[in-house]
């Protein structure tokens, strides 16, 4: 998958994410779970409009990983000189933020489900993406200390 396309994907996702919420917010009751212990079982209650806690960090890590594209050279970026390249960090960046959306996404949804009764605990959807977030870093890690013993045989 290219990086284009995930960019396109994780936008359409973020976007969902938001519509989601603006469109489930007046039915929510005024309370409702904020915290799930390992188990999936709620552990904390808050007001409703901390439903918009989710979208908002999801978006910020949307526009850090964005910006993070836009300049390969950037001093802040701690990568490796072979991932400075355009395509190989929009790829690496969009990869990463694809599973922290679902995940995001997920975790709103069961949220929403629990406060209107359709279910009592987290699913199990939501250690699926959470191992998938721990895959795609791991993989991306394991690429770029690959591709650095590479290019430094090649030297």
């Amino acid at each position: 998958m290219s990086g284009k396309l995930l960019l396109i994907v994780n936008i359409l996702l973020l976007i969902s994410i938001w519509i989601f919420t603006g469109w489930k917010y007046a039915e929510l009751p005024e309370i409702i779970p904020t915290n799930f212990m390992v188990n999936g079982r709620i552990d904390g209650y808050d007001h409703k409009r901390t439903i918009w806690i989710l979208p908002s960090i999801a978006t910020f890590l949307s526009f850090i990983l964005f910006a993070v594209t836009r300049d390969s050279n950037s001093p802040m970026l701690t990568i490796p000189d072979h991932f400075r390249n355009k395509k190989s960090l929009e790829l690496f960046a969009y990869s990463i933020l694809l599973p922290l959306l679902l995940l995001f996404g997920y975790t709103l949804l069961e949220t929403v489900w629990i406060a209107e009764n359709r279910t009592n605990t987290l699913g199990n959807m939501f250690f699926v993406f959470l191992g998938l977030m721990i895959l795609v870093i791991g993989t991306n890690i394991f690429v770029m200390f690959k591709k650095g013993k590479y290019d430094k045989i090649q030297k």
